[in-house]
């Protein structure tokens, strides 16, 4: 055995197995030893949403990361993508189908329109969502899909997008900010809004460490719900994130259920 494993240790499996270690994790030596644990659920019929002042900083990602995570640890929520103006969830997903705007318009046939994204139930979104959403049709289309499962709501951006009738309907608004300086700034210019909302709000940061997404969060007088370490894959607009992303992700969703 001793024999295999020097020949192992000497070849260059080793450096490509340490290769994808690295990869998996996102650390150099020394690398932490894999734990598998179970991926966290949100709570039944816990109804949560994510928005940002301006674009670009990861909202929709989360989301969507959060909505698949929860799937994963046995409680599937539906997904509802409300971006008024940039939907971009269903470009992720590759799916072309019936969307919000479907559902809202044809009252009775609300889960015949509902599209699955893997293992999450999944309402696109529409450009056609522009203006004044109708909260209430809003809310019924919702209560509709979900039958009581969680709820996970991409409001996309903008101030038009904090609807008061439909966050009075949420347990929680993650305003999501990114790790430039102008993202960053974005937060404190939505903070006047944010405060307003009928719901608790808290802080996602996305792109940074937990030290520094605590800073943030301080300098903001926010609650920290999350921060989601800079991940390649996500730079890249692929759906697909490294382990140290999905350990912050089920950090969030512990903090939000």
């Amino acid at each position: 055995m001793s024999r295999i494993r020097a020949w192992l240790d000497a070849s260059p499996i080793a450096d490509l197995a340490m290769t994808f270690m690295r990869e998996a994790t996102g650390r150099t030596d020394p690398i932490e030893p894999l734990r598998p644990t179970r991926p966290a659920a949100l709570a039944e019929g816990r109804r949560v949403a994510f928005w940002s002042l301006v674009g670009g900083v990861g909202g929709s990602t989360t989301a969507g990361l959060v909505a698949h995570r929860s799937a994963a640890g046995g409680r599937a929520p539906l997904l509802v993508d409300l971006d008024r103006w940039a939907p971009s969830l269903a470009l992720r997903a590759r799916i072309e189908a019936a969307t919000i705007v479907d559902a809202l318009v044809q009252p009775g046939r609300e889960l015949a329109l509902v599209s699955r994204w893997s293992a999450v139930p999944f309402l696109p979104g529409s450009a056609a969502l522009r203006g004044r959403l109708d909260v209430d049709r809003a809310t019924q289309v919702i209560d509709a899909v979900s039958g009581g499962a969680p709820v996970v709501l991409d409001l996309g951006t903008g101030p038009d997008s904090l609807d008061a009738g439909l966050l009075s309907r949420v347990d929680r608004l993650c305003l999501v900010a990114g790790a430039r300086a102008s993202q960053l700034q974005a937060v404190f210019c939505a903070l006047a809004l944010v405060r307003d909302v009928p719901c608790p709000a808290g802080l996602v940061v996305v792109g940074v460490a937990e030290d520094d997404a605590a800073l943030v969060a301080e300098r903001a007088g926010l609650p920290l719900l999350g921060a989601i370490p800079l991940d390649p894959y996500l730079a890249e607009d692929q759906f697909a994130a490294r382990a140290p992303t999905l350990r912050a992700i089920d950090a969030l969703i512990r903090r939000i259920a």
